[in-house]
């Protein structure tokens, strides 16, 4: 079973939990014992969701984690008690896989965009199911891990959903970040940057009519971006139909304009919301982050606590957009 645990002084939580050593790598991938591929359901747990074709095959599906960071709750009665110098927290919690594809080497970027509409489609359906599912919960995480170097485990295209009974303080300091400027200056802190950057434009990538693309003033990766509203909308959870029409398009081109300037990039794809338990509807301002994996933290970021990008933001922005003109050759 899983527990947290908490830094004394940090304040850091840290999950420990030995079972995540024993989940599968492919290490590349064979389809035939693939547990994601269509045929080989038995090999994986019942659907919890599914999108289906009109022949009533899946085209998209959301499994429970066989080898879940968190295991099943209930978590609505979870509470932290003391152990020892820091704080011990039951690790219960709900994992699931979204698998996006029955095609075992698609990814984002490269799959048609009707169907990167319907992993956007189970995105919000998940988010939502997990958000509402138990008190206990207070924030729901939705990433994506491309590639070794960002952590995945299994070929198959896929994203994870996980939702948690405690909240980082890294995310607290964001959102109590974002409280602050609202009450300095009366209005979203994410606004005003995505304002200022289309108004300069050189680190703006792509704008469609409801999402921008740039990559930001301090980027920490090369070829960092976030992909931004432009409604203010404080949380993932109210994410429209519209906005997934857009967001399909625009996520699909961003992914490949990707590709294109580094070849079949290690990324993780993040969507930011704000945890469960506190949302202020002015301050707060869902986002997603697409963070490259093209380099290793050394003893100065680890030390330190300051990130060095070998890349400027201005220049991969540069980039991107002459791949979306189509004048940039892959590098």
């Amino acid at each position: 079973m899983s527990e947290l645990r908490q830094d004394p002084i940090a304040r850091d939580w840290v999950i420990i939990n030995p079972a995540r050593a024993l989940r599968p790598h492919d290490g590349g991938g064979d389809a035939a014992a693939c547990p994601f591929c269509r045929g080989n359901e038995p090999l994986a747990p019942a659907a919890l969701d599914r999108i289906d074709a009109a022949d009533g095959t899946w085209l998209v599906r959301a499994l429970p984690n066989k080898f879940p960071v968190l295991s099943s709750p209930p978590v609505e009665n979870a509470g932290a008690t003391h152990e020892g110098p820091g704080r011990w927290l039951a690790g219960r919690g709900y994992h699931e896989v979204i698998v996006e594809s029955p095609d075992h080497t698609a990814t984002l970027g490269s799959m048609p965009v009707e169907q990167t509409r319907r992993v956007l489609e189970m995105y919000a359906r998940r988010y939502r199911a997990l958000a509402v599912r138990d008190p206990g919960v207070r924030q729901v995480v939705l990433f994506r891990n491309q590639g070794a170097r960002a952590g995945t485990s299994l070929t198959h295209p896929h994203s994870q959903i996980v939702a948690t009974p405690a909240v980082s303080p890294e995310t607290r300091r964001r959102v109590n970040d974002e409280i602050a400027f609202f009450d300095e200056h009366g209005h979203c802190g994410l606004c005003r940057v995505l304002g200022d950057e289309r108004t300069a434009g050189e680190r703006v990538v792509l704008e469609s009519a409801r999402f921008v693309s740039f990559a930001p003033y301090a980027s920490g990766n090369p070829y960092q971006l976030q992909i931004v509203p432009r409604r203010h909308s404080p949380s993932f959870f109210e994410v429209d139909a519209d906005e997934l029409d857009d967001l399909a398009g625009h996520l699909t081109r961003v992914v490949a304009a990707l590709r294109a300037c580094v070849d079949e990039p290690h990324y993780n794809l993040v969507v930011s919301s704000p945890p469960l338990d506190v949302v202020h509807r002015s301050a707060n301002h869902w986002f997603i982050e697409l963070l490259p994996r093209l380099t290793t933290p050394a003893g100065f970021e680890l030390g330190s606590g300051i990130v060095v990008n070998v890349k400027a933001p201005e220049q991969a922005a540069s980039e991107l957009r002459a791949v979306l003109r189509g004048t940039q050759r892959k590098a």
